[in-house]
């Protein structure tokens, strides 16, 4: 346990309230108890931010937010929310349910996938709560295996959980951190690397719940690994492989998986029940001697096994400059409660000073200039961020796009200072176009102007 975040000790008392019992798990900017209601004696979580990043202003917004959004949630497949805290020291705690479970992510390290109807079980489970948070005009924006807790190892009692990145603003890209980065790469939509306007809804959600459940019914996610890179495999409609699953599960993921948000499906509960009948209808008409054969992956039950151990937790976050002190400080990885198992890493300490500078792309340079893979990545979504946001000068986002083109060119790619393992003539003429595009309306500009 690191020094930063053990601000609690076994039979310590919260605000008279919660005793302390044990440490579930560490985040960036906090770490998650296991507590007891002193009044009702039921067990809780408590989430608590540590000393150090209490004084930070947007880490504290995401701390509120998240209880906030908790607060309106009432729903078995989102984690319930009791109450907030705030001490003398001022410290914030967040209580919680405690669940007795482990995150999605824990069994598919271990290489354990679903059948077909499992899969669309978990996938219907997970619908009725964003059905409940999307109604309520939230997004998610981090649909991901280590924010789906399995309570008892039973993937019909899925939750939902870290809503620090939530946004209250469907159909716009705003949030508590404004435009930049948010979610985890390995399960974005397109609209959060800045393609389709940039423009994150609950069509976002429904993306990432598609990727998730390709993962999960054992099937290669495009783009998994490949940081910010990730874009190049999520412009088009993702193809699903229809033979090592079943076609009402694949036409689900098809539907969920629609490049463009506008062409999403996002009535979610109908579009999984009526896969779920169709699953039910096939089983009916096929003799157990025609049963198909098991996949290549081993299956789980609905009622996933226990098994002893811990899956590591996935170390070294990619994230987009924008959010690279928040996330990486806890903004995904603080909101993660404790009992999920999972850490997150230290801030990029370069990215942490570069924030204090007025000029985005010196920001980009010190980044690419100290390399490294977090680092690169860091930098890559900066660029991103800047040549799609309408608020920069348009010379700001002609210099971004023009340097995203040069990760990609052939003649200009070094691995040292480009997140892509290799070239892409054909991404690098994309980005020449539209840079050229933007020298074009800056020269307008200039002739209009008095």
């Amino acid at each position: 346990m690191s020094a930063g975040t053990q601000v609690l000790k076994p039979g310590s008392v919260v605000q008279d309230s919660y005793r302390i019992e044990s440490l579930l798990g560490e985040g960036g900017m906090g770490a998650t108890y296991r507590a007891i209601n002193l009044a009702t004696g039921h067990p809780v979580a408590v989430k608590v931010m540590s000393p150090a990043f209490a004084a930070n202003r947007q880490a504290v917004e995401l701390f509120r937010r998240e209880s906030t959004h908790l607060r309106a949630v009432q729903h078995e497949a989102i984690i319930r929310y009791e109450t907030t805290l705030q001490d003398r020291e001022g410290r914030l705690f967040l209580v919680m349910e405690f669940v007795d479970g482990k995150p999605l992510k824990h069994y598919l390290a271990r290489g354990q996938r679903l059948g077909s109807a499992d899969v669309l079980g978990l996938g219907l489970r997970l619908a009725q709560g964003l059905d409940c948070i999307h109604a309520l005009g939230l997004v998610h924006r981090d649909i991901a295996p280590d924010n789906i807790l399995i309570p008892g190892d039973n993937v019909k009692k899925a939750k939902l959980i870290d809503f620090g990145l939530a946004s209250d603003t469907i159909g716009t890209d705003k949030s508590i951190i404004g435009t930049g980065f948010a979610g985890k790469l390995d399960f974005c939509a397109p609209e959060q690397f800045g393609l389709f306007g940039n423009r994150v809804g609950a069509a976002t959600d429904c993306y990432a719940l598609g990727l998730v459940l390709m993962k999960v019914a054992g099937l290669a996610v495009p783009g998994e690994g490949k940081g910010l890179a990730a874009i190049e495999d999520r412009r088009d409609d993702i193809g699903i492989d229809g033979t090592r699953i079943s076609e009402p599960l694949c036409r689900v993921l098809e539907r969920l998986l629609v490049a463009d948000p506008a062409g999403r499906a996002t009535d979610l509960v109908p579009l999984f029940e009526q896969a779920l009948l169709d699953t039910a209808h096939r089983l009916d008409k096929t003799p157990a001697a025609k049963a198909p054969p098991p996949s290549a992956v081993p299956p789980l039950p609905p009622a996933v096994e226990p098994a002893a151990g811990k899956a590591n937790a996935r170390a070294g976050l990619l994230i987009a400059l924008g959010l690279v002190v928040l996330l990486a400080l806890g903004g995904a990885g603080f909101a993660l409660m404790g009992q999920h198992g999972s850490a997150r890493s230290d801030a990029v300490a370069l990215a942490g000073q570069a924030l204090q500078d007025d000029d985005p792309m010196a920001r980009v340079d010190a980044l690419i200039a100290t390399g490294g893979a977090d680092n690169l990545n860091a930098a890559l979504g900066s660029l991103m961020k800047l040549a799609n946001d309408p608020v920069q000068p348009l010379e700001i986002r002609r210099e971004a796009t023009l340097a995203i083109a040069r990760m990609y060119d052939p003649a200009t790619h070094d691995p040292a200072r480009s997140p892509f393992a290799a070239p892409d003539p054909a991404a690098a003429q994309r980005f020449y176009q539209k840079a050229a595009a933007l020298t074009e309306d800056a020269a307008a500009q200039a002739r209009v102007s008095p």
